[in-house]
C-alpha cells in the first residue's frame, strides 16, 4: 500500500505536466512538488528531496516523479553501482563525527558546481586528504554501505555540510578525520528519530549488538521516514565493525545535528516538545556510540520556538556538552502572523521580519537576487555567492552555501571542545562570530539592528529547575579516559544525572499534528518482550504525524526582494 505521502501525490500528479529536461541537463521541478504539498498542507513535502524514496514507485505515480524530480531521482536509482570500501591505513587513531538530521543535513549543494570553482575551494576539490565519508550511496540501503576518502559526489551528485565539515576539523586539529553521516529530509524528533517510537523499537534481549543482527531482526527500512532512529543505529554498528574488522583505531569525536523545521508545527509549547524530543534523540545516539561526546547543534534560524527548543536542548541532555550555533541573517519579533513563512512562502513583505544585511554585503549576492545589479551599482566589492540551490524554487543551500555552514558547524566544535586553536583568518570569516544571533535583553524584540532571538523557555514547564540543568561552559574538553575503540574502550556511556529518564507527555491539543496520547508508563516491555533502546525504560507511541518540513527555513529580506535560506 502507498504511504500518505505518495497517495497525495498520485491525486495530484494528473494535475500537472511533467518538467521536461532543458537540454542535456536533467533538472528538479521543486516548485511543483512544494505546489503539491501545499495543495494538502504538508510542510514535509518541500521538494524532490523529502519525496526520493517515491522515485522507485513503478506504477504512473513513479513515472510521474521519475520525470518531476529528473535530477534526484537519477541519484537515487538503486540500479546505479555500489561506492567501493577504500579504508584509511591503520595507524593514528581517527576521530569519528556522527552527521544526522534532515534535508539541509542530507543536501542538495551540487558537487559539479564545486568541481568547477577550483580557485574559489582548491581544498574541497578531489579526494580530501586525511578525511574519510563513511555511509550510503544513494539510495540507502544495507548493502550501499561504505567508507572512503572524502570527495564531494561519490555518494550522489548532491552534498550537505560534510564536506567542509570534515576538511576544516582535519586541518585545525592535524587529526586524521571521519564524518559518518546519516540524514533524510523532512523527518522531525518527536516520531521519525525518537528512540521511543513504536517503529524504532526491536528486541533488546535477543540483540547480540552486531549489525548483522539489526539486518536479520530489527526490520530496518531505509525508504522509511519513521525507521530513522534504528537505522541510524545499524549505521552506527556498520561503521565501528568496519573498522574495527580492519584493525583501524578510532574514537568517537563528536556528534553533528542539523535538523529543525520539521517540529515546527508540533507541542504546545513547540520549544518544551522540540527541545525535550531533541534531547531525547541525542541521549539515543550518545548511548549507541558509547561516549558522551560533545553535540554541536544548528537548524533554528529565524523561529524562536525552534531556537528556544534547541537552547533547552542543550540544558536536559545527558551528559551535557552541547551548543546550537546559528547566525543572524534576520530575525522575527512574532508580533505578526500574517504570513506563514515556509519554503515555498518567502513573507518579504512581513513586518516581523528584520533582515541584517551584513552576511550579504560580506559574502556576497545570489546571482539570481532580484534587483541584484541595481543593488550593486557602483560597488567594486560587491560579489556573488551561490547561497541557494535554486532562487526562489529551491532554497536549500547552494554549494558556497553550504561550505559556509559546515565551515561554521566545525569552527564552532573547535572553540567550544576542544583546545586547539582556530586561525584567525578562519575566524574572521565565520558567519557565527561576524554576525551573532543573541539572545533578546529582557523587555526587548528583535528589530531593525537589534537582531536577537525571542526566549521562550518557562521554568514552570520544564522537566526540573533550571538549577539542576545543565549549565553551558565553554571548551568542555572530552574526557578521553576511555581511550580510543580498539584498544581499551569498552563502549560504557556513563549517565550523570543531568536528565529525568522520564519522558514527557504530548498534551492534547487538537492543532497539535503529533498528538498520539503519548505518555512515559515506566515499562520496559511491550508485546512481552523487551523493546526499544539499549533495554532502557520505555513506553512505545504510534507516529501519527504526517511530517512537518524539510529543512528549517530562515528568511531575509532586502528592499523589495526577499530569501528564504533553509538550514
Amino acid at each position: 500500500m502507498l504511504s500518505r505521502t505518495y497517495q497525495i501525490l498520485a491525486a495530484f500528479a494528473c494535475l500537472f505536466q511533467p518538467f521536461p529536461v532543458q537540454g542535456n541537463e536533467c533538472v528538479d521541478d521543486d516548485a511543483q512538488i512544494a505546489l503539491m504539498g501545499a495543495q494538502q498542507g504538508r510542510d514535509d513535502m518541500s521538494a524532490c528531496i523529502d519525496v526520493m524514496e517515491g522515485c522507485n514507485i513503478q506504477n504512473h505515480l513513479g513515472d510521474s516523479l521519475r520525470e518531476i524530480c529528473c535530477k534526484t531521482c537519477s541519484d537515487y536509482d538503486p540500479n546505479k553501482p555500489a561506492v567501493a570500501t577504500q579504508l584509511p591505513s591503520a595507524g593514528e587513531t581517527i576521530q569519528v563525527y556522527l552527521l544526522a538530521g534532515q534535508s539541509e543535513c542530507t543536501g542538495q549543494a551540487g558537487a559539479a558546481e564545486l568541481s568547477a570553482d577550483p580557485q574559489g575551494y582548491p581544498e574541497l576539490q578531489g579526494d580530501i586528504p586525511g578525511v574519510w565519508f563513511a555511509g550510503y550511496a544513494s539510495p540507502a540501503a544495507a548493502d550501499r554501505f561504505f567508507i572512503a576518502p572524502m570527495k564531494a559526489g561519490r555518494d550522489r551528485s548532491l552534498f550537505g555540510p560534510e564536506i567542509s565539515f570534515g576538511e576544516r576539523m582535519h586541518a585545525v586539529t592535524g587529526k586524521p578525520t571521519m564524518v559518518m553521516k546519516y540524514c533524510t529530509g523532512g523527518t522531525n524528533t518527536h516520531s521519525h528519530w525518537n528512540p521511543l517510537n513504536r517503529r524504532n523499537m526491536w528486541d533488546t534481549s535477543a540483540d547480540d549488538g552486531t549489525a548483522q543482527w539489526m539486518a536479520d531482526n530489527g526490520e530496518l527500512d531505509f525508504s522509511s521516514k519513521k525507521t530513522q532512529f534504528k537505522n541510524m543505529v545499524y549505521t552506527i554498528r556498520r561503521t565501528q565493525e568496519t573498522l574495527l574488522n580492519a584493525g583501524i583505531l578510532f574514537e568517537w569525536a563528536g556528534i553533528v545535528w542539523v535538523q529543525g523545521q520539521a517540529d515546527l508545527k508540533g507541542g504546545d509549547p513547540v520549544w518544551k516538545l522540540f527541545g525535550e524530543g531533541t534531547a531525547r534523540v541525542w541521549d539515543g545516539f550518545r548511548r549507541h556510540i558509547g561516549r558522551d561526546v560533545p553535540i554541536i547543534d544548528n537548524g533554528a534560524n529565524t523561529h524562536n520556538q525552534l531556537k528556544s527548543g534547541k537552547e533547552y536542548a542543550t540544558q536536559l541532555v545527558k551528559g551535557c556538552k552541547a551548543k546550537n550555533v546559528e547566525f543572524a541573517l534576520a530575525s522575527n519579533d512574532d508580533t505578526s502572523t500574517d504570513c506563514a513563512v515556509a519554503f515555498s512562502t518567502s513573507c518579504f513583505d512581513s513586518p516581523n521580519l528584520h533582515l541584517n544585511p551584513g552576511p550579504f554585503l560580506f559574502y556576497g549576492y545570489p546571482p539570481s537576487f532580484p534587483d541584484v545589479d541595481r543593488k550593486c551599482t557602483d560597488r567594486s566589492n560587491c560579489k556573488e555567492f551561490e547561497w541557494y540551490r535554486k532562487y526562489p524554487t529551491n532554497l536549500h543551500s547552494g554549494y558556497e552555501g553550504m561550505i559556509l555552514k559546515g565551515r561554521m558547524l566545525a569552527n564552532a566544535f573547535i572553540r567550544e571542545f576542544t583546545s586547539d586553536q582556530l586561525p584567525s583568518s578562519f575566524l574572521h570569516s565565520d558567519p557565527a562570530s561576524l554576525f551573532p544571533w543573541t539572545q533578546c535583553a529582557d523587555g526587548t524584540l528583535p528589530s531593525e539592528w537589534n537582531y536577537c532571538w525571542i526566549d521562550y523557555r518557562n521554568e514552570s514547564m520544564m522537566t526540573k529547575p533550571s538549577s539542576e540543568l545543565c549549565t553551558y561552559t565553554k571548551n568542555i574538553i572530552i574526557d578521553d579516559s576511555h581511550g580510543p575503540y580498539g584498544e581499551e574502550n569498552n563502549g560504557g556511556a556513563t549517565d550523570d544525572g543531568n536528565k529525568d529518564d522520564s519522558s514527557s507527555s504530548n498534551n492534547n491539543d487538537n492543532d497539535n499534528i503529533f498528538d498520539s496520547d503519548f505518555t512515559d508508563t515506566g515499562s520496559d516491555t511491550y508485546g512481552g518482550q523487551n523493546y526499544g533502546d539499549n533495554g532502557q525504560n520505555v513506553a512505545a507511541i504510534e507516529d501519527t504525524s504526517a511530517g512537518s518540513g524539510s529543512g528549517s527555513g530562515l528568511l531575509v529580506v532586502l528592499g523589495t526582494a526577499s530569501i528564504f535560506f533553509l538550514l
